[in-house]
């Protein structure tokens, strides 16, 4: 594989994954903005201070968008190609950080939360779809996991401008993100598998050229997986279409075969791990986790964040690193062992504070457990598609949960589910680092 080639690859990804750093950013602002607009004196709208029940809709709004945002990416994504989805996802995200400019009422930042979720939305549907249609079977794992590392580094961002910035400075600076995108990114060729797919085969060539780095038929000699990319892109080419032949078209016979069931299950339990986990609890709840475990650590609200951010940032990069080395099977297995024990002890030790036990001499041991659980939260399970989900889950489902439980009661469930998670991971997921998608989907079907 030419240099040149990974070079453009990495370059590509990185560029979309611009639309993460700024829905990242997005998601984040609300951490230090809601606090601001909700202070009786000095909010930053003419309209005043804003109510907990319009905080709420502010906050919530995101959600709603990401929702809307998954079916219109799933219904433009074919037709209109990868490349252009995804450049029409930063559109929302420059009207979002323009509401919040000009905003004098809170409708307007409920608009804008919703852009914003608009904008992730497409984001999770076309960028895992872009990337991996461009990347080399070698570098598609670590390529791939960027989008998670994106949105972390967007929400730090976030946090530290909240922390160091205006309120009526950060829109402004905000909004370089999804501009550059959008004048960058339209540079760049459509995916070669999407391009054959329309019957476009000679850009389709093209493309995987230009990703692979080859210029002329010479170049090819010793490429064993450019040739057998090129005759996948060929057959793709002369298969049938959904405009060719209605015969192409999505029937309930391809939800039904061993490959889609295998496939739904796997996805339903690791996404059922990911909400389940107690990740988000801990990250988006770090002053009342330590409160009620009684920790000596004790900071302040917008360091908390920064801190729980950076934390986060440090795991998805080290997934990036490993995801490509040790496989997904491995990392997960690691992350959902790692969150089982980190998880139990952090229980243990507040079971022992409600039964009244001294453990003064313990002190650290919660914030050992918490950088555990989200480190490694982070480096597995804990991806950040679903981010928004815990912006209004806690509030109306782990609280309850809390009250009910004890905290030691909580982190025992979390536990617990991180063990199911472990052992669906280690019988029932097959290993997908280093193997083509003809591979994969051999696996699957057998």
């Amino acid at each position: 594989m030419a240099r040149v080639g990974v070079l453009r690859q990495y370059m590509a990804t990185v560029l979309v994954n611009l639309l993460g750093v700024s829905y990242g950013m997005v998601s984040g602002w609300s951490s230090a903005a809601l606090p601001t607009l909700q202070t009786p004196t000095g909010s930053p709208l003419e309209y005043g201070a804003v109510t907990q029940h319009q905080a709420s809709w502010i906050g919530g709004a995101l959600c709603l968008g990401g929702i809307v945002g998954t079916f219109v990416g799933g219904a433009i994504v074919e037709r209109i190609g990868r490349k252009w989805t995804a450049w029409v996802a930063g559109l929302p995200l420059v009207v979002c950080w323009m509401l919040v400019i000009v905003a004098d009422h809170p409708g307007y930042l409920m608009g804008a939360r919703f852009l914003g979720g608009l904008a992730g939305g497409i984001e999770f549907v076309v960028t895992p779809l872009y990337v991996s249609e461009i990347a080399c079977t070698s570098h598609r794992g670590t390529l791939s996991s960027l989008l998670i590392l994106s949105c972390c580094v967007g929400v730090e961002l976030a946090y530290l401008a909240g922390a160091l910035l205006h309120y009526h400075t950060i829109p402004w600076v905000s909004i370089v993100v999804p501009l550059f995108f959008l004048i960058s990114f339209c540079f760049l060729p459509e995916t070669p598998s999407h391009l054959a797919k329309v019957q476009k085969l000679a850009a389709a060539e093209q493309s995987l050229r230009f990703f692979r780095g080859i210029r002329s038929e010479k170049d090819t000699a010793g490429e064993d997986e450019y040739v057998r990319e090129l005759q996948l892109l060929q057959r793709m080419h002369t298969g049938p279409t959904l405009a060719k032949d209605p015969a192409g078209a999505l029937s309930w016979t391809d939800f039904t075969s061993r490959h889609a069931r295998y496939a739904m299950l796997i996805c339903v339990t690791l996404m059922a791990l990911n909400q389940f986990c107690g990740c988000f609890y801990m990250m988006n709840y770090a002053q009342s986790v330590f409160a009620e475990s009684g920790s000596v650590l004790s900071v302040s609200a917008s360091l908390s964040v920064i801190v729980v951010g950076l934390i986060q940032l440090v795991g998805c990069y080290v997934c990036t690193l490993l995801v490509d080395r040790i496989g997904r099977k491995i990392l997960l297995l690691i992350s959902s062992v790692g969150l089982t024990l980190g998880q139990s002890v952090f229980a243990a030790y507040c079971y022992g504070q409600h039964m009244g036990y001294d453990l003064t001499a313990f002190g650290w041991l919660p914030l050992v457990c918490f950088s555990i659980i989200v480190f490694l939260g982070t480096v597995g399970v804990g991806t950040m598609p679903f981010v928004v989900l815990a912006e209004i889950m806690p509030q109306k489902y782990f609280s309850t949960l809390s009250i009910i439980l004890g905290m030691y009661g909580i982190l025992m469930f979390f536990a617990i589910c991180s063990l199911c998670g472990t052992l669906f991971v280690l019988l029932c997921m097959p290993e997908t680092k280093g193997k083509s998608f003809q591979e994969i989907q051999y696996m699957m079907e057998k």
